[in-house]
């Protein structure tokens, strides 16, 4: 066993039994499947067992042969089990390791952003540099916590008046459904006079209806967000009616 271990850490698996943590970057030997032939539902030596033994040494023999298959094709269902049990390790470990390295990585970039100096180097200055420094680390800390508050209340405001605004267009298209069956319904009872007329030889009692004259209404456009906030609309706004709607249908 020590044997074992001492040739372990001369290779590039020696970190599994160093002292030291382990590292996002330290991978795992690569495990190298072997082919199994698969197991066959009957005997490789049937031609054998069909044999009826004639002396009491042939029937031993012939036992001997069917355990001898039993324990091969019993090894040969563990290896199976085992090889396909580290190939899911595997694919574990693979997994484990990248969101390791990208937790590192996130790690490493927030320390980063909080150094005083940026760059981590040594540096020499004095008691009344450092206090300055610090002095603008926070203020830095305060105006970035202001701005994140106001943004988050900008995108309040906003939600508000999106609602307001939703609330308002869908009135407009209420109204407008009902002006709309107005409209179909005088068209037709403008339809039927128009027949009646025609089968008379005479004009019709008044003319035809107009869509424009029903009073459709336009649709609001989307309130905009704040210009401060710095994010655009993930919807896209919402046209008014075209001028087609007022036409004459």
């Amino acid at each position: 066993m020590r044997s074992a271990v001492d040739g372990l850490a001369s290779t590039s698996a020696s970190f599994l039994v160093a002292s030291s943590p382990l590292q996002s970057t330290s991978a795992p030997p690569a495990f190298k499947p072997y082919t199994i032939s698969p197991i066959k539902n009957g005997s490789r030596y049937s031609h054998l067992f069909d044999h009826t033994p004639q002396t009491a040494q042939e029937t031993e023999l012939m036992l001997a042969l069917e355990e001898s298959e039993g324990r091969d094709n019993s090894r040969k269902r563990s290896m199976v089990q085992m090889q396909a049990s580290t190939v899911l390790a595997g694919m574990y470990s693979n997994r484990a390791q990248t969101q390791l390295q990208a937790a590192e990585e996130r790690k490493r970039r927030k320390t980063a952003g909080n150094r005083r100096m940026g760059d981590g180097k040594a540096k020499y200055f004095s008691g009344d540099d450092f206090f300055r420094l610090c002095e603008e680390d926070e203020q830095k800390k305060k105006d970035e916590a202001v701005e994140k508050e106001k943004r988050q209340e900008d995108r309040e405001t906003h939600a508000v008046r999106v609602a307001m605004w939703q609330e308002a267009n869908d009135g407009i298209r209420a109204r407008n459904a009902e002006r709309r069956a107005t409209f179909s319904t005088d068209v037709a009872a403008w339809e039927a006079e128009k027949t009646a007329a025609k089968a008379t030889r005479r004009r019709p009692g008044w003319i035809k209806p107009k869509l424009a004259e029903y009073g459709i209404e336009l649709l609001l456009p989307k309130p905009k967000k704040h210009v401060q906030d710095g994010e655009e609309d993930e919807e896209e706004d919402e046209e008014p009616q075209s001028g087609s709607d007022l036409a004459e249908e």
